[in-house]
């Protein structure tokens, strides 16, 4: 039965992943997620490049696929075979001149590059101020590290911070070569007007320009504040510190092209314009690279404020280094720099020092509870104990024969 029947018990679909690495990992978990409640499905899949070629264009049974979603490209002749199929084709965050030529049965899923670069930049604009911004290009200079850059370069246009990009020119032969790459970014963190803010467009990139400073002997974030994208926690290791990341939802992305096959497969007479999709980031992790600009007395001010206006609530050391703008590692750092303690024992002195202002004016202690949000009577009853070293019993004791 042919793909462009209007109704098959059964679809053979092949899908194309190169897994290691986690965005290819996270986007084929997506796909597994939305595949889950499609019986009729039977999937297949296969590595890119050298190893998909016209010989996997069949399943183990000798039959034929009836649709494809590619990450990643294969071979130029599977490439061309796939086009002529007219089977219905998801192309993820790739594109391919003969598949694009078609005006049926093709779709695109594409990560929202200009979304990225958005984001990247107003989380450092949110971190401190500057006097230069830089953006550091993927090896070579990818279609999707120029969209990126352009978005990056506007909004901090917007802000009246000029951009600096390495490599600025991107002409194929006048590109840095690896031999020379790491000298050549050193002498170009080291011109960067300071404070400068610093996107580059991987977390593998990042980590280079990270490394670079450190070379120079210029402070990261202080002086260079810098932002990746893919949130690979592997390249903290390379750097020294957690970089702060532009996360891309790569599992939508997956889920998305189950659904834009699925619409395919619906309508196989369709022949309107191929869909185009554009996801955008999940989210902005933030990292010690780009803590906020700050001293560390301000930091440790700026805790203590979050603290002791939040004295009533439960909150947590990641609550206050969140509101900080750095990791946790970070702000415990500074504060016991400064104050001599943890982040933890400031929060109960605050609680504890609210609790027995309560109790001195009267309230119960079940009031007390509710109000602050302790878990029971009993809890408070322990912590107050362990804080004070006595129970709230002998205090009021002592209180009376004084």
């Amino acid at each position: 039965m042919s793909s462009s029947s209007k109704k098959k018990r059964q679809y053979n679909v092949l899908a194309v992943y190169y897994l290691r690495e986690f965005a290819g990992r996270d986007q084929l978990a997506g796909l597994l997620d939305e595949m889950s409640n499609k019986m009729n499905w039977h999937l297949d899949t296969v590595r890119p490049g050298r190893f998909f070629t016209e010989r996997e264009l069949q399943n183990e049974d000798g039959e034929p696929f009836d649709g494809y979603i590619l990450s990643m490209p294969g071979s130029d002749a599977v490439m061309k075979r796939i086009a002529a199929s007219r089977a219905p084709t998801v192309l993820v965050n790739i594109t391919d001149r003969r598949l694009s030529a078609r005006s049926d049965l093709v779709a695109s899923v594409w990560t929202d590059n200009a979304d990225v670069g958005l984001r990247a930049a107003e989380h450092l604009l949110d971190r401190g101020e500057y006097k230069s911004a830089g953006y550091l290009h993927e090896l070579g200079v990818p279609f999707y590290s120029t969209e990126r850059m352009t978005a990056f370069r506007a909004r901090m246009k917007r802000n009246r911070i000029e951009t600096s990009v390495f490599p600025e020119n991107t002409d194929s032969h006048k590109r840095v070569s690896p031999e020379r790459f790491f000298e050549r970014l050193r002498e170009w963190v080291r011109g960067l007007p300071k404070p400068a803010a610093v996107m580059a467009c991987s977390d593998m990139r990042a980590a280079d320009v990270i490394n670079a400073c450190k070379a120079e002997g210029i402070s990261v974030p202080t002086q260079v504040a810098v932002v990746g994208v893919d949130n690979d926690a592997a390249q903290h290791a390379k750097c020294g510190m957690s970089i702060s990341s532009v996360v891309l939802n790569m599992r939508t992305m997956g889920k998305t092209a189950v659904r834009e096959l699925e619409f395919l497969f619906a309508h196989p007479k369709w022949r309107g314009r191929p869909h185009e999709i554009l996801i955008p980031a999940k989210e902005v992790f933030s990292g010690e690279s780009t803590a906020r600009s700050v001293s560390t007395a301000k930091l440790v001010n700026m805790a203590q404020s979050f603290i002791n206006g939040n004295r009533t609530r439960r909150i947590s050391p990641d609550n206050v280094a969140a509101h900080l703008g750095c990791s946790r590692k970070l702000a415990e750092l500074r504060f016991s720099q400064i104050c001599g303690t943890t982040l933890r024992m400031a929060i109960e002195n605050a609680r504890m020092e609210e609790a027995q202002n309560r109790l001195q004016r009267g309230e119960a202690v079940a009031d007390i509870v509710k109000a602050m949000g302790f878990t029971s009577a009993n809890q408070f009853y322990r912590i107050y104990k362990r804080h004070f070293g006595h129970t709230i019993r002998q205090n009021d004791l002592a209180d009376s024969r004084a």
